[in-house]
């Protein structure tokens, strides 16, 4: 049995600032195969399209993107967000191939979600589902007596994925008067990644109980997804009438343990969530200015300070989803980040906390979709908004409008985009 669906959408996007940078339309096409054959099943979805947030790409990109670096131009592109072959043994499913996990419970930042690196070239407008790096790995589930054992091995280290300095969506952490020198242009460059070795893999265990209230341990050994920069040197080189810059970071990677726990419980028109992770010697960066960067930006290398810290971290949260009425939910959700050992030199609060609200309704029997979504950040005054809404003319056809709104202090969460404030225009054909 073969089954085929797949979805195209076209995007167009008004800024709302002249500050930011110009994001041509998007194409994005995708389409998902399901075969099964007794014990068998195969899966297979391909991701491609124009992105219309790359500037300036090489000419001699390749279609595909691919596993090994950081900074990606592919325009047009392909990309497998899974392909993987999955064999059933009794009470045991066996699974190799390009996969995406889902550990934990929260939405927009599950703390248990430690596998897939996240795509941050439109980090913001996309959904976590979206964000998600498919990852070359090995995952064996086991079902019995009410409980089901998960088991995941990645052998090959997959990096995440950033924005050039010169696209949209790019954050450049260390000194912002390097974006601004007139005529100059940003070099970022790739990081050498883990040798490929067995102790450079990432695994982890999931155990879960079914129930009316679910739960779960989970234990993860592996790369940390977050992003984090090392420093190295300030270089400034003068070819003829430009201006060539290398900021003097580039990304880092580093290797974290992570023992966690999530449950769910369902009652009457109430779903409550609530996930926890302790992370062990996980990095951060130091506050911008002290890097080490010049007051005045000269020809030459400059040396940096070291800009990486390591500490172990609490990370916990809470959702509660409510059914307002038949095709209206309510989700409210709360969750922190403890630094144990904080220095000073941390932009990072001790508690760190996010707040969201998200309110989702159909109307005329679903016809009109719409969603809100608002979060705010208290330690540092930073906050988004975010609302689209959809009519849906046919089974296949329908068309909205989104506005994103962002606003903070410019190392915050949100503040860091905040002159990327835009309303975007989408259709989409699905079958």
């Amino acid at each position: 049995m073969v089954s085929v669906a797949g979805k195209v959408s076209a995007r167009g996007v008004v800024r709302l600032s002249e500050q930011s940078i110009k994001e041509y339309p998007d194409l994005t096409g995708r389409i998902t195969v399901d075969a099964r054959r007794s014990d068998w099943r195969f899966r297979a979805w391909l991701e491609g399209g124009w992105d219309g947030t790359v500037l300036k790409p090489r000419r001699d990109h390749a279609l595909f993107k691919n596993y090994h670096d950081v900074y990606q131009d592919n325009t047009p592109y392909l990309e497998f967000k899974e392909l993987y072959a999955e064999r059933s043994f009794n009470n045991i499913d066996l699974r190799i191939g390009i996969q995406r996990f889902s550990w934990g419970r929260l939405d927009e930042y599950p703390l248990n979600d430690l596998f897939n690196p996240w795509d941050y070239t439109r980090f913001i407008v996309r959904s976590l589902e979206d964000r998600k790096v498919g990852v070359p790995s090995v995952s064996a589930t086991l079902s019995r007596s009410g409980w089901t054992y998960q088991a995941v091995w990645v052998p090959v280290f997959v990096p995440y994925r950033l924005p050039k300095s010169n696209e949209r969506w790019a954050v450049i952490p260390a000194d912002p008067n390097l974006s601004k020198i007139s005529g100059a242009e940003v070099i970022q460059r790739e990081p050498a990644l883990p040798p490929k070795k067995l102790e450079n893999s990432s695994v982890g265990i999931r155990a879960q109980r079914l129930g009316e209230i679910e739960w779960a341990f989970n234990l993860f050994h592996g790369f940390d997804p977050r992003p984090i920069f090392k420093s190295t040197a300030l270089n400034v080189e003068q070819r003829r009438d430009k201006t060539f810059i290398d900021p003097g970071f580039v990304p880092s990677f580093h290797k974290i343990t992570s023992i966690g726990f999530d449950a769910a419980a369902v009652k009457g028109d109430w779903s409550l969530r609530a996930e926890a992770a302790y992370a062990l010697n996980r990095p951060f960066n130091v506050r911008p200015e002290l890097w080490g960067y010049p007051k005045s930006i000269e020809v030459g290398a400059t040396p940096l300070n070291p800009a990486e810290i390591r500490r172990d971290t609490l990370d916990y949260g809470i959702a509660a989803d409510y059914r307002l009425f038949e095709d209206g939910m309510l989700t409210l959700q709360a969750q922190q980040t403890v630094i144990f050992n904080r220095p000073a030199a941390l932009y990072d609060r001790t508690i760190e906390t996010i707040l969201w609200a998200n309110m989702k309704a159909g109307w005329m029997n679903r016809k009109i979709e719409t969603n809100l979504t608002v979060a705010y950040n208290p330690e540092h005054g930073a906050g988004m908004a975010r609302a689209n809404a959809y009519y849906t003319f046919t089974d296949s056809w329908k068309a909205g409008v989104n506005i994103l709104l962002l606003d903070g202090p410019p190392q915050s969460l949100f503040g860091r985009y905040s002159k990327n404030d835009r309303v975007e225009m989408e259709v989409v054909y699905s079958w």
